[in-house]
């Protein structure tokens, strides 16, 4: 009897994984369940061989997808993929909560407001714009950023859960409060 992809040790929880949480990114996926890289390849290897899921580069990240999803009846839509693989990164995450939280801000500030650096905003805010996720406009003290598409972000947080926060990622935050 020919293996499927979803026999051994790690098929299953890798599978189960992508199915709970689509969009997450191979590095995220090795990190939380602790799979060895080669492991983790061979596996969504045959994992995408049997039509269960898609892996698809974006941003630079290989971002994984289930091939159908509960409540869709059928693959993601591309364009909520896109948005996925970049909520599922913490700072163009917080970012986009920030602006759909808080609206129109302008940049000046918004560095410190979600935790980075003014060269790291630069660069997302690059890609976040080039994927027409965010637009800037105005000049001078005027200048501010929003979000092309408030309900297409709002789709996505109601649709797709997030991922849980880790020890690391709650001692991170803890620390961050208490030395700000």
């Amino acid at each position: 009897m020919p293996r499927t992809a979803r026999e051994g040790s790690w098929a299953e929880p890798l599978l189960s994984f992508i199915q709970r949480y689509p969009g997450v990114h191979l590095r995220e996926i090795r990190r939380r369940l602790g799979i060895p890289i080669g492991t983790l390849d061979y596996h969504l290897y045959r994992l995408g061989k049997e039509g269960l899921i898609t892996v698809r580069l974006t941003g630079g990240y290989k971002c994984c997808y289930p091939a159908t999803v509960a409540g869709i009846g059928g693959p993601i839509p591309e364009l909520d993929q896109e948005m996925l693989a970049l909520l599922r990164q913490p700072t163009p995450r917080a970012l986009l909560l920030h602006l759909y939280l808080d609206g129109p801000t302008p940049p000046a500030g918004l560095a410190e407001e979600i935790g980075t650096t003014p060269p790291n905003l630069s660069y997302f805010l690059r890609r976040l714009e080039a994927n027409g996720v965010v637009v800037r406009y105005g000049s001078g003290v005027e200048r501010r950023v929003r979000l092309v598409d408030p309900e297409r972000i709002r789709h996505v947080l109601q649709t797709f859960r997030p991922l849980p926060e880790g020890a690391v990622d709650r001692f991170l935050r803890y620390w961050s409060e208490l030395h700000p």
